[in-house]
């Protein structure tokens, strides 16, 4: 087995990087780390993590040409659909924000016995996400938006030839 991935431009065959992979101790490192931010995360209130889902979405705005050509790139997407592409993504991130503190408020509910009920959206943990190549942004934020809204920490593994797209 290979200590790295490269990542090849379909179109051209040409090498466009290589990047060595974790060893076990590392990727556990990790796991460790984003169990450590969720048990701080999940204790944010709603809309401070709006905040940040909404800063996420303008860094993909800020980066778009940069994400669009590096998916260009890597899986042979034609540019217009790449940039399209992010912009979904930063649209998703726009909507979460905009939406998600209404929709994860707690509800207060009345059963018909006179008693109180409260319905309380609670995050789980440490979300893991494996990924296809064709969609490279599309595909983490449709699962990683809402579960950080939610209070959830989220770890990526991207597809070998989208490994760039997957870092940035």
């Amino acid at each position: 087995m290979s200590n790295s991935i490269t990542t090849v431009n379909p179109a051209t065959g040409e090498t466009l990087e290589t990047y060595a992979l974790m060893d076990a101790s590392h990727a556990k490192q990790i796991v460790e780390a984003s169990h450590e931010a969720f048990l701080d995360w999940r204790l944010k209130p709603l809309e401070q993590r709006a905040k940040v889902v909404k800063a996420i979405g303008e860094a993909l705005n800020a980066n778009k040409e940069e994400l669009a050509e590096l998916m260009v790139k890597e899986m042979g997407k034609l540019p217009n659909q790449a940039r399209q592409e992010v912009e979904l993504c930063a649209g998703i991130c726009d909507y979460t924000a905009k939406h998600g503190p209404t929709t994860l408020a707690d509800e207060e509910r009345n059963p018909s016995n006179g008693e109180r009920g409260i319905v309380t959206y609670s995050p789980m943990g440490v979300i893991y996400g494996i990924q296809p190549w064709n969609f490279p942004a599309y595909q983490v934020v449709r699962y990683s938006i809402a579960n950080i809204m939610a209070g959830n920490s989220v770890l990526l593994k991207h597809a070998e030839n989208v490994t760039g797209s997957g870092l940035l």
